[in-house]
């Protein structure tokens, strides 16, 4: 209890807790859900013309891998949908409980904060979720065993945050997908060794790298938050007023106002920077192993580099081809898979 604030009688109390009301129940306006729903079905459309003006320079694909690729970015983005409003609450409490922002408002700013996020990336953390994949499933991400494995890990954590936000436990999406990552390694590596066949499994520097990360993350966010609350308590410990809750729907004083809505327009950012990655590095592995000329391949080289590329590959093969003759490309897949593996060069590799 602060005892530099003016005490306040059991009845008072009593009155303001009864008092208190925020904006959470109010209804949103008429115009929400049907803007929100355009939203959704035009950046649906997007999507489809985008892949298919990526696709109209490659092979056309079958109608399986259509039903394929089309089931698996709607599961990925059916990920990103339910990471969204289950880890958007975290960011939006504070400024709804507190009447900083209307609801609808809150929620709008949030998602507008982690599209902005996402797009600033520099995709590092995509890639380290990637490293997590077991190697073999990710070299035959076309085959029916790497759709298996993206489609167990996203049903997964789909299903698991689903769950938490309908019991209102705040559970990490991070968690729940590196959780997924690692289930679908391991039994990958069971399943194999009971037919007889060495896999990776999961690489253990990674994901001891990514268990570090977790495991201090919260020690650090503690930590960092008590001295901030106790810099701020400092500094403004005079100024009385700004500790005491707003009464009925009233906003906060506008200095703790604006701090409130700073704290949750970065606390999106940082989410969108962040866990947006995840979902962004699956889907992009789901594209480049399902149509590798559309997505594996840097369209933006001009003429002359293609030429420079062309005649560099030709001068290489023929010195490979001189010291290993015999190597067929289903021996190179090997090699290389095996190298990924064990990280242990060999002569075969060189």
């Amino acid at each position: 209890m602060n005892s530099n604030l003016p005490p306040v009688s059991d009845s008072k109390l009593a009155a303001n807790l009864q008092a208190k009301s925020t904006n959470v129940h109010v209804p949103t306006p008429k115009f929400f859900m049907p803007v929100f729903l355009t939203i959704i079905i035009a950046t649906l459309i997007y999507i489809g013309f985008q892949v298919s003006a990526d696709l109209a320079h490659v092979p056309p694909l079958s109608l399986y891998s259509v039903i394929l690729l089309s089931t698996a970015l709607l599961i990925a983005l059916g990920f990103e949908f339910v990471n969204g409003f289950h880890d958007t609450a975290n960011a939006v409490a504070t400024v709804i409980y507190t009447n900083a922002l209307p609801a609808p408002v809150a929620v709008m700013w949030a998602g507008f904060c982690n599209f902005l996020g996402v797009m600033v990336a520099s995709g590092a953390v995509a890639y380290g979720i990637i490293a997590l994949l077991p190697v073999e499933l990710i070299m035959n991400m076309g085959s029916g065993a790497g759709f298996a494995m993206v489609f167990a890990l996203l049903i997964a954590a789909i299903l698991w945050n689903l769950g938490t936000w309908f019991l209102g436990i705040p559970a990490s999406s991070s968690h729940t997908l590196i959780g997924s990552i690692l289930g679908v390694g391991i039994m990958n590596h069971l399943l194999s060794a009971s037919t007889g066949v060495t896999t990776s499994g999961v690489d253990m520097d990674q994901v001891i790298k990514v268990g570090k990360a977790l495991l201090f993350s919260p020690l650090i966010g503690f930590a960092f938050a008590a001295i901030v609350f106790l810099l701020v308590k400092t500094i403004f410990k005079r100024q009385l007023e700004l500790f005491q809750p707003p009464e009925g729907n009233k906003p906060p004083p506008a200095i703790i106002r604006a701090i409130l809505i700073f704290t949750c327009t970065g606390v999106s950012f940082a989410h969108g920077s962040n866990d947006g990655q995840k979902g962004m590095g699956l889907i992009m592995l789901i594209l480049v192993g399902l149509v590798p000329l559309a997505y594996s391949l840097n369209k933006n080289l001009d003429t002359q580099q293609v030429q420079s590329f062309h005649q560099l590959s030709s001068q290489t093969a023929v010195l490979l081809n001189q010291n290993q003759p015999e190597l067929t490309d289903e021996k190179a897949r090997a090699v290389l898979t095996k190298y990924i593996q064990t990280k242990q060069q060999t002569p075969e590799v060189v």
